[in-house]
């Protein structure tokens, strides 16, 4: 068992793409953004397990919202375009700024004064289009889209929606096992 285990890791392929997003959430007026990463390793050309991190910043409580997400994902393949579907987890602390900057290193661990934490759920769409491919795999450009339900409204917005556009690449390690 442990040896089919070890061909099924190394014939997947890992997607890393790193993008700027806008956010809004259901607090009128709160706007802002941020970089976020998506990290995926496909089991199969359609089933995948992500992680989406996002940092980014909002208006209302000049505050910083850092976000962590794993999800199960499903891809269909259109001529060149990528569409992929996402659903997952969310934890997401929430600090404002000057809690920050009175005590960095605890707010970094999570741990500071003043940080939220809050789940939720999330749904994610992203329309990928390869531009150029390398040994192993490629290049793309992806719009992506996401929508956040918090299981709370008594410690932040009970929504949040973003959008932005990412840059990433695939490494396919089947590729790299048959050369």
């Amino acid at each position: 068992m442990h040896r089919g285990m070890s061909i099924l890791v190394l014939c997947g392929l890992l997607d890393l793409g790193l993008g700027l997003q806008a956010t809004t959430t259901g607090w009128p007026d709160d706007h802002g953004g941020g970089p976020a990463l998506d990290a995926g390793y496909w089991f199969t050309p359609h089933i995948a397990a992500t992680f989406v991190g996002k940092e980014q910043y909002a208006t209302v409580d000049d505050r910083m919202m850092s976000y962590f997400s794993f999800n199960a994902a499903v891809r269909q393949v259109v001529g060149r375009l990528r569409l992929t579907e996402s659903l997952g987890f969310v934890h997401q602390h929430e600090e404002p700024r000057a809690a920050i900057m009175e005590s960095p290193v605890e707010a970094l661990f999570g741990v500071g004064d003043g940080i939220r934490h809050r789940m939720g759920s999330r749904a994610g769409f992203s329309l990928g289009l390869p531009l150029s491919t390398h040994g192993h795999g490629d290049y793309y450009v992806a719009l992506d889209l996401d929508g956040t339900v918090f299981m709370d409204e008594d410690r932040g917005p009970r929504w949040m929606s973003s959008a932005g556009l990412s840059v990433g690449f695939t490494y396919d390690f089947a590729q790299s096992k048959a050369k």
